[in-house]
């Protein structure tokens, strides 16, 4: 657990004293457009060239309320038999972040998966609060589950996969999928959030520190819970799952934490309760760098080897025979 002041390693500390000397205001001080834009721009500036795919479809899916836009990559040219498929939710705290945003982390799983991934552009807060965003992840996973075919899916072998906000939509259809009796072949869940009933000492320790402080942390639950938020949102298990009291039947779990992120502590939580329940849950502590950093390619070289690794999970487990 923390224990004392955050230790960036060299590419991250060039990254925090980057952002210290722009002088940019926080993020809790824009509108919700304009951190939406501020978030697309820092990605073309400090990610990589996207990696190349055999093909990217856009195409749109019916939701409960409205209709959800996606983005199909595919690594094989022409596959001559369904293959497997990974449902991805990308990050941004229920409030900013697109399919745009998170393009390079869509595409790098998939390569390194071997795997078809659908990434869902779910709707945003504030103009669609809670549960919105769980109803079009759930919603996703119905419609991969009846129409995957259409997109040469194998439905009997899908995985999910979600960064921050992203992870915590992965953990609730991975939950949805068990209670309705689908077997997931695997679940990655990069620094995801997992528990808002608690605060654990990384929030405390690393509470100022970029690009998640306290303020932007709360500037989130303003705009996705409502300033009236009580104890019983909260304690919602889509919100909170890591005080789901069952377990049983969820898939094998990669979970990554930064070692520098007020989440780290309840990603870590989430994972060793998977570990306890005899879940197989490969764990991946990145220390010396911060929430986002899968962003950062072109500045923080840890990035490529941390999506290698959640990729290879995901693709192992997606391929085996008894997937």
């Amino acid at each position: 657990m923390s224990n004392g002041s955050p230790v960036a390693d060299p590419a991250t500390a060039r990254v925090l004293a980057m952002i210290a000397a722009s002088g940019a205001p926080s993020m809790a001080r824009l509108s919700p457009e304009a951190a939406r834009a501020a978030m697309l721009a820092a990605g073309e500036t400090a990610d990589i060239a996207p990696p190349d795919v055999a093909s990217v479809t856009d195409r749109t899916i019916p939701g409960a309320a409205r209709t959800i836009r996606i983005r199909v990559y595919n690594p094989e040219p022409q596959p001559s038999s369904p293959q497997p498929v990974i449902l991805f939710f990308h990050g941004g705290g229920f409030v900013i972040g697109d399919l745009d945003t998170h393009d390079n982390i869509a595409r790098s799983i998939a390569i390194c998966a071997n795997a078809i991934l659908v990434a869902v552009d779910y709707a945003l807060a504030p103009e669609h609060p809670f549960p919105a965003a769980y109803d079009d992840a759930a919603a996703a996973f119905d419609w991969l589950i009846a129409s995957g075919a259409e997109i040469n899916a194998d439905t009997n072998r899908i995985a999910v996969a979600g960064d921050s906000a992203g992870g915590s939509l992965a953990i609730s259809v991975a939950r949805l999928a068990r209670d309705r009796g689908h077997r997931l072949a695997a679940q990655a869940l990069l620094y995801p959030v997992c528990d808002l009933t608690r605060t654990y000492p990384s929030e405390t320790a690393y509470a100022e520190v970029p690009p998640i402080s306290t303020d932007v942390l709360n500037y989130f639950w303003g705009h996705f819970l409502g300033d009236d938020r009580g104890p019983e949102l909260y304690a919602d298990l889509r919100l909170s799952p890591l005080n789901d009291p069952e377990t049983e039947g969820l898939p094998p779990a990669f979970v990554m934490t930064a070692g520098l992120d007020p989440l780290r502590d309840e990603g870590m939580a989430y994972a060793d309760k998977l570990a306890a329940a005899g879940i197989e849950t490969q764990t991946l502590m990145v220390t010396g760098t911060i929430h986002g950093f899968l962003r950062m390619g072109r500045l923080i070289p840890s990035v490529g080897d941390t999506l290698v690794a959640a990729g290879t999970f995901l693709g192992r487990h997606l391929r085996a025979e008894n997937a």
